[in-house]
């Protein structure tokens, strides 16, 4: 097995209940470290928040998505707000794409001012 290439925060919120997760990011909310583990990719260049979107879970993207310093970082970068909808046009399930959607406000406008979006790729 090759457990260097997955981030721990992949697995929490990919594969736990939304109740850890909440546990979790009390015991990281002081200095935000959560929502920045959040987006650090793993070394398949996928980050924690799109692994949840690939598995759809539900619950804890719902959590996830609530938190202002998830949403302000989502909603403030093109290429995470690019990546979130590749992944959700490749792997999420409908429910999965209303949610993110909904959470982050994504219109069809915003995918389309996204499919223009050159995301750099990753060193």
């Amino acid at each position: 097995r090759k457990y260097h290439k997955y981030a721990l925060m992949g697995k929490l919120v990919s594969l736990q209940p939304v109740q850890r997760v909440q546990k979790v990011a009390e015991l990281m909310s002081k200095d935000d470290v959560f929502a920045l583990l959040l987006f650090q990719s793993n070394a398949l260049n996928i980050n924690a928040l799109e692994v949840a979107i690939i598995r759809n879970t539900l619950d804890n993207l719902s959590y996830v998505l609530r938190m202002d310093k998830v949403k302000q970082k989502c909603q403030g970068s093109k290429d995470i707000l690019w990546r979130i909808v590749f992944w959700l046009d490749k792997k999420a399930s409908q429910d999965t794409v209303k949610l993110v959607r909904g959470a982050l406000g994504i219109t069809g406008e915003t995918v389309k001012e996204l499919q223009a979006h050159k995301v750099a790729k990753p060193d």
